[in-house]
């Protein structure tokens, strides 16, 4: 049933973005409004910047920044579970904000200046103030969620599913950072990783509507599962953005992640088809940070199968995350909407 649901519409007819993403967004912003920190603030000021809100001078900007995919996600998981979108909010605002948190450390941690096509919370006050605006917001998101209001006992649950979620997510971080420059990995080592730093959180973030909706402890799992898995599709799609996307789209340089010779699917991939001699290329350009070795690396690449490599697999993993939701736990309509973010994920260009 869950392929059919997914294969219910072309690709290409998916509307962009969903209706699954777009239907509670002005909630959700209002929400995170009210959750935010004092803009008179340093850190009111620097959390602002980073959501979208204002420029770096504190002046109102008319639209936010980033997908909300993941708040957008805990409101469906509660709401196809016969929950209330009132009691979804905290939860969806909490894992925003802990996404938020973790985009502003990547940054510093990888150096980059430029988010959403403007400069990043780093590149403008500095590094040390960063760390400050990432732990801000953090502790913002926990606070948000176990504020005293109505279902505090699931509440309190779902706040223990986000923090070990985020203990998963920097943990992923770690081993992402400490395996830059060598790319002798196993696609099975890779997915471990990769469902640690990114399908942690998206499976927090099901789980985590599911859990305020009352739902069984069975469900809760099956939500939390089709959450890793979309995960997974979210970032081996955002590996092959970074290689491969058009900055104009992604708002991100597309040398970035072989710059630094990140471990990235693309080049998990062309490593387990590569011959001896082109793995020894490959570890020894990994190896070396030389003036225009990116495009010596893409151009191994793609000799290797560039994009081809990668290019499918988001999409098998997209039809995983549907499957792995019980489908008479939902209505047919909820699964399809779910269906169509999941190939919004794996198809997306920015």
């Amino acid at each position: 049933m869950a392929e059919t649901v997914l294969d219910y519409r072309p690709v290409a007819e998916v509307e962009d973005p969903p209706a699954l993403l777009t239907r509670h967004l002005p909630e959700i912003e209002a929400a995170l409004r009210r959750s935010s920190l004092p803009s008179r603030s340093h850190l009111g000021r620097m959390a602002a910047y980073h959501m979208g809100w204002t420029d770096a001078d504190g002046a109102p900007r008319p639209s936010a920044g980033g997908k909300r995919i993941r708040p957008a996600l805990a409101i469906w998981a509660c709401e196809a579970l016969g929950g209330p979108i009132e009691c979804a909010l905290p939860a969806a605002v909490a894992v925003e904000l802990v996404h938020n948190f973790t985009l502003i450390h990547d940054d510093i941690q990888d150096g980059d200046t430029q988010r959403r096509h403007r400069p990043t919370v780093w590149s403008i006050w500095g590094a040390p103030q960063g760390i400050n605006a990432g732990d801000g917001i953090f502790a913002l998101a926990l606070r948000t969620l176990l504020t005293d209001g109505p279902r505090a006992e699931l509440r309190m649950r779902a706040a223990h599913t986000l923090s070990a979620a985020v203990v998963e997510v920097v943990e992923g971080q770690c081993l992402d950072l400490s395996l830059e420059g060598s790319p002798a990995l196993s696609q099975a080592a890779y997915l471990r990783l990769a469902s640690a730093k990114t399908g942690a959180l998206l499976g927090a973030s099901l789980a985590s509507g599911a859990l305020l909706a009352g739902a069984s402890t069975a469900s809760v799992r099956r939500f939390e599962a089709a959450g890793r898995l979309l995960g997974l599709a979210f970032q081996i799609r955002d590996d092959w953005l970074g290689t491969w996307g058009d900055p104009e789209l992604t708002g991100k340089a597309q040398d970035g992640d072989l710059r630094r010779r990140k471990l990235t699917y693309p080049v998990v991939a062309a490593y387990e088809v590569a011959t001896s001699q082109q793995r020894r290329e490959l570890r020894r350009r990994f190896s070396r940070r030389e003036p225009g070795g990116e495009r010596a690396l893409r151009a191994l690449l793609d000799e290797l199968g560039g994009p081809s490599l990668t290019a499918g697999v988001p999409l098998v993993l997209a039809r995983d995350a549907v499957a792995a939701i019980d489908p008479y736990d939902i209505s047919h309509e909820a699964l399809h909407d779910f269906a169509e973010v999941a190939v919004h994920v794996a198809e997306r260009d920015h």
